[in-house]
């Protein structure tokens, strides 16, 4: 019986798994090598759970970068069977044999390659010359890096050799099953085709596919590098990234960073950075706890400001006992905009997908600061944690606790947003009751109720009935976090917590100017009755003032490399966000100044009452004067962004 159930598997599939088993051994045997040639510290002290992990992920990686290599081979030999053609077949397979060859290549040419720039093969790579051998002529070029020609000529002779065995054997079955039903061929292409498009996209789950962040198992950058296959870096990056427009370093970088300097009150002589000293008045410093809530798309407009509907009593509630900032805004218009700048302190540069990109090194942000200092750091979504790196991203940065959608029952899931907010905020009560250490711990969660497809739970008592189901569900989160509180304040960790409540982004409601301000205008509200006298700040303030301000807070001694500053005691002049295509500032004499790169077009608005009239003529200097400042503290932080953190530099 078994013998005739593997007569009846698919001639094709036998042969692509024989072929796919041994793509595997030789990547292995490659990444092996990778690792003991490139280590360059004792890695002893790293577990051996990250180790096998970062093993792990990099089978993950090389069936992706075997699957994409093998659609056009999957087609020809489709072909051939459909025309019973045997002379196709073989053209399939030469074409096959050669995609495999460069793939190894690569992945043994990224061997010395990585030893050489610190990095794996990408487009990048050949930007430091006009000409693109450049690179590979400085890798192989040199004699001691020969012997990566034999260890590629050691892959290439066993590959081949198998790929021939296997394809015999498969061109013998081919000739005797020629006679093959259509609709045996056509089932057979479907499921063919589904397997290698499942493997190609690197995972089964519905909001993120495989990406380099996936590969972030350790704080050890080195242990992270081990598990990307460098086909994918290279691949994707000369293909997907080859009309991407270069960056290129100002002139003016210094006058730009001068100017960030003294924008941040920076006293001491010049250097090419931000960084300065933070020395608190008294010496005692406080290790509160913190829970961070950024709101799903939680704007200030949904609180009744520029003429909105008021859809959140409890949290105007909360801001009765709370400090209240009513001019504080978010970097951007997505929410890894928010999560990256909350946490790093960075401000967000426009359209570029921070949590993807800015881990080549962990940002001196929230929680590196606060983890030096002793604390557990937790970082909690309803969904899946890989969708836009943010599990790959707050392990980076020192957040070793990710709760997800996979610490919960499948039965608790409302839609592809995961589990609805109260269960994730119940989910912080329970984590916090069951810890065991006495560390002070610091808890950054994302909710995303709030957010379409909108979903409540039936079996909560609280029963919206707003005009839309979109209402609803601002309703539904804003109730979620008032019986939040109303928990937590039961709980023995509660006087001894900072709370902090602020939108990822807001709403555009498409009433607020071209770069709606309902967008990027959200509400920040910082709790604690025994700390903290309810009060309203009215300075402008933005999201990468939260790591210095809960600095502040504990009153502790640090190095400042954000662009925030602590709100509860310092001001801005102004503050800068974007919105994809369109960068802008308020300042603290009312103006909103904004443009758009996409058409060059800028505009000067009073903004607290929506005034339509654009001042930018009337106000010229103003406008000037805020552009030009605006963009000196964005290309700053462009310019730092690139220098210590982007991916690919």
């Amino acid at each position: 019986m078994f013998n005739k159930l593997i007569e009846n598997i698919p001639i094709l599939f036998k042969f692509l798994i024989k072929i796919y088993c041994i793509n595997l051994i030789l990547f292995f045997l490659i990444r092996l090598f990778f690792y003991f040639y490139n280590q360059t510290i004792n890695l002893n002290t790293i577990p051996l759970t990250e180790k096998l992990m970062a093993f792990k992920m990099g089978l993950e990686f090389d069936t992706a970068v075997f699957c994409w290599m093998l659609i056009l081979p999957f087609l020809l030999f489709t072909f051939a069977t459909l025309i019973k053609n045997q002379t196709f077949l073989k053209v399939g397979n030469y074409i096959f044999i050669t995609l495999q060859l460069i793939l190894h290549f690569i992945c043994i040419a990224n061997i010395p390659f990585y030893n050489q720039f610190g990095a794996h093969l990408n487009n990048t790579a050949f930007l430091w010359s006009e000409n693109p051998g450049f690179a590979f002529g400085v890798i192989f070029g040199s004699f001691s890096y020969w012997g990566f020609l034999i260890l590629f000529i050691l892959i290439l002779f066993p590959l081949i050799y198998f790929n021939n065995k296997a394809f015999i054997s498969y061109s013998n079955e081919f000739k005797i099953k020629l006679n093959y039903k259509w609709y045996n061929q056509l089932f057979a292409f479907m499921f063919f085709s589904t397997l290698i498009t499942i493997g190609a996209r690197g995972r089964t789950f519905d909001r993120s596919g495989i990406h380099e962040g996936l590969a972030i198992v350790s704080q050890n950058n080195f242990i992270n590098k081990i598990a990307i296959n460098p086909n994918f870096t290279f691949w994707k990056a000369m293909v997907c990234n080859s009309n991407s427009k270069k960056y290129i370093t100002p002139n003016n970088i210094h006058e730009q960073i001068a100017y960030t300097r003294k924008y941040l009150s920076i006293q001491s002589p010049f250097v090419a950075n931000i960084d300065r000293t933070i020395v608190p008045s008294t010496t005692t410093t406080t290790k509160y706890n913190f829970v961070i809530i950024v709101m799903e798309s939680m704007s200030v407009y949904k609180m009744g400001c520029y003429n909105g509907k008021n859809l959140t009593p409890h949290l105007n509630k909360l801001i009765k006992e709370s400090v209240f900032f009513n001019n504080f805004f978010s970097s951007g218009i997505h929410t890894f905009n928010g999560l990256f700048s909350t946490t790093s302190g960075y401000p967000s540069i426009y359209d570029e997908k921070s949590l993807k990109s800015y881990v080549k090194n962990p940002f001196n942000g929230l929680g590196t600061l606060l983890f030096n200092l002793g604390y557990e750091n937790y970082f909690y979504t309803t969904h899946d944690p890989h969708f836009d790196n943010m599990e790959g991203f707050f392990k980076l940065n020192n957040f070793n606790n990710i709760i997800s959608q996979y610490n919960f029952d499948n039965s608790l899931t409302e839609s592809s947003l995961g589990v609805p907010d109260h269960v994730l905020l119940d989910k912080l009560i329970e984590v916090n009751k069951n810890r065991t250490s006495t560390k002070p711990f610091l808890s950054v969660v994302m909710t995303a109720s709030d957010h379409g497809p909108w979903k409540i739970p039936d079996n909560i008592s609280f029963k919206p009935n707003d005009n839309t189901p979109q209402e609803n569900c601002t309703l539904y989160a804003d109730w979620s976090i008032g019986r939040f509180m109303e928990m937590v304040k039961k709980e023995n960790w509660y006087n001894n917590t900072v709370f902090i409540f602020l939108g990822d982004h807001g709403l555009s409601m498409g009433h607020t100017y071209e770069m709606p301000l309902s967008y990027n205008h959200v509400p920040c509200i910082i709790h604690q009755p025994k700390l903290f006298k309810a009060d309203t700040i009215s300075s402008p303030c933005y999201q990468p003032d939260i790591p210095a301000t809960v600095m502040g807070i504990i009153n502790a001694k640090y190095t400042n490399q954000t662009f925030g500053i602590n709100i509860l005691k310092e001001k801005h002049p102004f503050v800068v966000f974007s919105a994809d295509d369109k960068v802008g500032c308020v300042d603290d004499n009312g103006f909103y100044f904004y443009k758009t790169f996409s058409n060059g077009n800028t505009y000067l608005r009073k903004y607290k009452n929506l005034d339509p009239v654009n001042y930018k003529l009337q106000y010229k200097i103003n406008a000037d004067t805020l552009e030009k400042n605006m963009m000196k503290v964005y290309e700053t932080a462009n310019y730092l962004i690139r220098k210590n953190y982007f991916l690919y530099n």
